[in-house]
């Protein structure tokens, strides 16, 4: 195999490793590196011959950077014809990531059912004339790609990853996001969790710390009973009283961060430090209460027992009639 053929397949394994990580880790409008840079560096230092090195670092140079990844289950391999022995071609594999399934309400592997190169195909379009001229600059593509769920063989989701020169960003999911909640967050009040942590890989910063302010709130006039027109404030004073000691002295405050993040909200500050630091002790602060098997119940009130006048006490509190 040619140093140039050792760059390829190299590169394109590269590049199907990250586009799997970026399923899998990555969120809305973050990327992931492919550059081939370390890749021609180990390849140069491996190549003996003076001529050859410089003919690599030549094609590395100018025409490498034009190449287009194509997608595949494998890696392709071309035969010109009138050529014995085929090379390899920069192939962009679709391997099995581990992603969420909402169904199955776990990750799970699921499989490349379909896929797109729509630069590849505004090409042709542009070629036949069926289109006007659209420019498409070197090392652009935009690849739509399908996965299903290989255990419940669900619905299939829609990936937009855009190809800019040794980068790939995820641009777009259908149907978006679905973050796996921690066992801890109390179920009624999971999809303000959630759509915290959706908005906040999103880049919506700000809206990620309403949701989780709301969440926290709401939880508390959950616990505590509390409707209608309440401040947050009196809220969490409230459930920190619910809170049995010496154990919430262990436990994070949610009044503290409720405050934290009514600051932020108030004068419109997009923290993301203060989004993580914020979840964070908020976990803690549901786990604990996990470990220690708290009630979510509203506490119930207790009558106060009065004495009547023959000084017995019943338990209601009413009291009893000398005949």
């Amino acid at each position: 195999m040619s140093s140039q053929d050792a760059v390829l397949t190299l590169l394109g394994a590269k590049a199907s490793r990250e586009l799997k990580n970026l399923l899998e880790n990555k969120h809305l409008y973050q990327h992931v590196n492919i550059d081939p840079a370390e890749i021609l560096k180990q390849q140069l230092e491996q190549e003996n011959r003076p001529n050859f090195k410089k003919i690599l670092f030549d094609w590395a140079e100018k025409e490498l950077p034009k190449l287009r990844f194509t997608l595949a289950q494998q890696q392709l391999f071309i035969a010109p014809r009138g050529v014995a022995q085929a090379t390899p071609t920069l192939t962009l594999t679709l391997t099995h990531p581990s992603l969420y399934c909402g169904k199955c309400e776990r990750r799970e592997a699921f499989a490349p059912v379909w896929c797109q190169d729509a630069s590849n195909e505004i090409r042709h379009l542009v070629v036949n004339g069926s289109v006007k001229q659209v420019l498409l600059p070197d090392g652009f593509q935009m690849f739509f790609l399908a996965y299903q769920c290989q255990r419940c063989l669900g619905m299939p989701e829609g990936f937009l990853v855009r190809r800019r020169n040794w980068s790939l960003g995820l641009h777009g999911r259908s149907p978006i996001e679905l973050v796996e909640v921690p066992v801890h967050v109390p179920k009624p009040e999971s999809w303000l969790y959630r759509d915290a942590v959706i908005a906040f890989n999103s880049g919506k910063i700000l809206a990620a710390l309403f949701y989780l302010r709301t969440f926290v709130e709401q939880f508390a006039r959950r616990v505590t009973g509390r409707t209608g027109k309440v401040t947050g404030d009196e809220i969490l004073d409230e459930y920190n009283k619910t809170l049995p000691s010496p154990t919430k002295d262990q436990m994070p405050s949610l009044r503290v961060w409720y405050d934290r993040l009514s600051d932020a909200l108030h004068s419109a500050r997009q923290d993301a430090e203060l989004f993580e630091a914020a979840k964070t002790d908020i976990d803690r602060h549901f786990d604990i209460r996990r470990v220690f098997k708290m009630s979510e119940e509203k506490p119930v009130a207790v009558a106060e027992a009065k004495p009547t006048s023959d000084g017995t006490i019943r338990a209601d509190g009413s009291r009893n009639t000398i005949l």
